[in-house]
C-alpha cells in the first residue's frame, strides 16, 4: 500500500539531522510540539503517537542549519514524490523554496499535489497570536488528522 498520509513540510531540524525527528513533538516549544498542540486544541485526545503516526513529517533540509540552495534542490524532487497527496507547508521559506504562490489555508492543486500553507508556527510568528488564525490552522490539522488517522502504509 502506498503512503497516503498528509505531509507536514518544514525547513530543517536545528536539533537533529535524522529525518525521523522532522517536526517531532518534543522538546516542549519546538515546531513539532506546537503543531501537535494546535491539533490537540481541536482533538484533545490525540496523543504524541497518534500525531507521529498520522502525519508524514518531513523537512526540506535534513541538517541542523538551513541551506536555501539545498532546499530548492530537494523541493524540485519533492512534487513527484508527493503526487496524489496533501502537503502542508510551514512558513514562507518552505513555500518560496517550492515555488508556490502564497495562499494560506486554502488548497492548491499543483503538479498532482494538494498544497496547503500555514505560516511557520514558531513562537516568533505573530499570525498565531490571533485566535481566528489559530483556530483556522487547528481546523486544517484536525480535518487532515480525522481523514487519515489509522492509515497504514508500506
Amino acid at each position: 500500500m502506498t503512503d497516503r498520509r498528509p505531509v507536514l513540510l518544514g525547513m530543517n531540524n536545528p536539533l537533529h539531522v535524522d529525518p525521523k525527528y522532522a517536526l517531532y513533538p518534543a522538546p516542549v516549544g519546538c515546531t513539532g510540539y506546537r503543531i501537535w498542540q494546535l491539533l490537540k486544541s481541536r482533538v484533545p485526545e490525540v496523543t504524541r503517537i497518534d500525531y507521529i503516526n498520522t502525519f508524514d513529517r518531513r523537512n526540506l533540509v535534513d541538517g541542523v542549519t538551513w541551506d536555501a540552495g539545498m532546499a530548492r534542490e530537494n523541493a524540485r524532487r519533492l512534487s513527484s514524490l508527493l503526487r496524489g497527496r496533501v502537503a502542508v507547508t510551514l512558513g514562507t521559506t518552505v513555500r518560496v523554496a517550492l515555488g508556490l504562490p502564497e495562499l494560506l489555508i486554502h488548497p492548491q492543486e499543483i503538479d498532482g499535489v494538494t498544497w496547503r500553507q500555514l505560516p511557520h508556527p514558531s513562537g516568533r510568528n505573530l499570525w498565531f497570536n490571533n485566535e481566528t488564525n489559530r483556530s483556522l490552522a487547528a481546523m486544517l490539522l484536525e480535518s487532515l488528522y480525522l481523514e487519515y488517522k489509522g492509515e497504514r502504509y508500506d
